[in-house]
Formats: C-alpha cells, sequence, structure tokens
C-alpha cells in the first residue's frame, strides 16, 4: 500500500514515493461473533496517517442476519480505528455472524 500523500511545500522534490502517494486506503474484514448485539475490534491501518483520517465503513453482506445492524468507526487515530457493529432492531435479540464482511475507506482530511 502506498504511503499517505504529502501536502506539497515549496522547495520540495519529485520522488517516485511522493507520485505514487495516495490520500486514501480501503480495505475489508470478514466479521464473526456468536450471540451478541453489539461487536467492536481494533484495527490498525496499513500505513499510518500523518493524522486521524476521515473514515466510513458499511456491511457489504445482503444475509438476512445482518439486515438489523449498522457498522462506523469510531476511535480513528492516525494509525487505527475501532470497528462498531450494533444492532438497530433488539425487538429479535441478538444474532451470529459468520465471516461477514465489512468494508471500509480512511482518506486525508481537506
Amino acid at each position: 500500500m502506498p504511503v499517505p500523500a504529502t501536502l506539497w511545500q515549496p522547495g520540495m522534490r519529485i520522488t517516485d514515493s511522493r507520485l505514487n502517494a495516495k490520500d486514501y486506503q480501503a480495505g475489508q474484514l470478514l466479521i464473526s461473533f456468536t450471540n451478541l448485539s453489539a461487536y467492536t475490534q481494533n484495527n490498525s491501518f496499513p500505513e499510518p496517517f500523518p493524522v486521524a483520517p476521515i473514515m466510513g465503513c458499511e456491511i457489504v453482506s445482503g444475509s438476512g442476519v445482518t439486515g438489523r445492524f449498522e457498522a462506523r468507526p469510531i476511535n480513528v487515530t492516525a494509525t487505527g480505528w475501532t470497528l462498531f457493529v450494533l444492532i438497530t432492531d433488539t425487538a429479535e435479540g441478538p444474532d451470529t455472524w459468520v465471516n461477514q464482511p465489512i468494508h471500509w475507506t480512511a482518506r486525508m482530511p481537506t
């Protein structure tokens, strides 16, 4: 994964790493848990950001078990974040997930 992009400053030299730098990172997590209404998991970025990035994540499964849940990033830092998955409809109680995909994206603030 390329390093996060550097804000250009007068006098900076052009290098391969700067030309190939990205100001975003993305990935997928496969989440499993048993009989829970909420779940958290700590994650590290493949490459640290200079500052805490702007993040988003989503459940990308159409499985019936995921339909009552939402996912969001919390505790975002320059080096990592925590996935927070929670049930939105408690009427039916906790559920079990097996390898449900979560996609995430992180980008440098503008």
